[in-house]
């Protein structure tokens, strides 16, 4: 009785060993994984929002357009910026980010920006991005949809001139808020 039962459990491990032997060899490895699973978007990321906002009319274009997320290096989308519109969105509630609005704080709206564009690179390309990084919203001297940001093209004079109107706007505005400044006005 004692052989028959060591060889009831012999076959038993032995059989239990095959199968699971069998399940290991039947899983495919992480890496084959990733490949297999690969999820592809079917519609654009952005064709929901190019129903209402049309980028003809609207301006929706620039470097925003064509940029690459550097996080995971696919294009930026709309939501990457603005977040997920909410069902209701459509008639009228405020579920997304929208720059240059008092809604929003600028801790807020540059929060986005900071996610893709790097503090120590903007100092460097400009020394005022270190001083009105926590203050002033990115929007308010970058427009960030049009064909050409005009904050890119002025000449230092141009600048300083921005930053002299600005700043005499915040002296004598007591409702002066930073979070929603409007776009520099037009130069000559």
């Amino acid at each position: 009785m004692s052989v028959l039962r060591s060889l009831l459990t012999a076959g038993v491990l032995a059989s239990g060993l095959f199968w699971s032997l069998c399940g290991i060899t039947a899983t495919p490895a992480p890496q084959e994984l990733d490949k297999q699973w690969t999820v592809t978007l079917q519609r654009s990321p952005d064709a929901a929002c190019l129903d209402c906002h049309k980028p003809k009319r609207e301006g929706m274009h620039g470097k925003h357009a064509s940029a690459l997320n550097p996080n995971n290096k696919l294009p930026v989308t709309c939501t990457h910026c603005h977040g997920q519109p909410a069902l209701k969105h459509r008639e009228g509630v405020k579920d997304v980010m929208r720059f240059n609005d008092p809604m929003f704080t600028v801790e807020q709206q540059n929060s986005v920006c900071m996610s893709c564009h790097l503090p120590e690179k903007l100092q460097k390309a400009f020394w005022p991005h270190d001083v009105h990084v926590a203050k002033v919203a990115c929007a308010s001297c970058h427009a960030l949809h049009p064909q050409q940001d005009k904050m890119q093209t002025l000449n230092d004079k141009g600048r300083i001139k921005i930053c002299v109107d600005c700043h005499s706007d915040r002296r004598t505005n007591p409702h002066f808020n930073p979070a929603s400044v409007p776009l520099f006005k037009e130069q000559p």
